[in-house]
């Protein structure tokens, strides 16, 4: 056997005794995988009894560089939404991924929610509660409703 054809066959060995990478594994031999540090999340809650009203869900999750982070909002007890993408950048403290959105509340709701950021062995962020007494209202369900 010529030397081309026996490195042609102990590379196709190789190639079928190593497992399959993971796309988001790979990186340049010189830099390094982002990772996610933390997650925060805050809920402003409607301010009055009468609904539908507005409330504003905001998150935080820190990175160690730029890249798409992908994250779930799970709500304490039942419903999972998402998942979602967001970019994280430069930020004063490192790298940031940030996201707000609108809620329309519906319904009285007294519930818990926080952020489960996927592909970070486990990163999750604080409970925060919504909070809505909607004595005044049309009726609805009570969950988050918005995009």
């Amino acid at each position: 056997m010529n030397k081309q054809l026996s490195t042609l066959v102990a590379l196709a060995a190789l190639s079928l005794a190593t497992p399959a990478l993971a796309v988001n594994d790979l990186a340049p031999a010189n830099e390094a995988k982002m990772k996610i540090k933390s997650a925060q999340l805050g809920i402003k809650s409607p301010p009055s009894n009468v609904c539908p009203a507005q409330a504003t869900v905001s998150g935080w999750i820190f990175t160690t560089k730029p890249g798409t982070v992908q994250y779930m909002l799970v709500r304490k007890g039942g419903s999972v939404s998402g998942p979602f993408s967001v970019q994280s950048k430069k930020a004063a403290s490192g790298y940031m991924a940030q996201f707000s959105r609108s809620l329309n509340i519906v319904s009285s709701i007294d519930a818990e929610y926080r952020i489960a950021v996927s592909n970070s062995n486990g990163v999750v962020s604080n409970w925060a509660p919504l909070k809505a007494n909607c004595t005044i209202g049309l009726g609805g369900n009570g969950e988050l409703q918005g995009g």
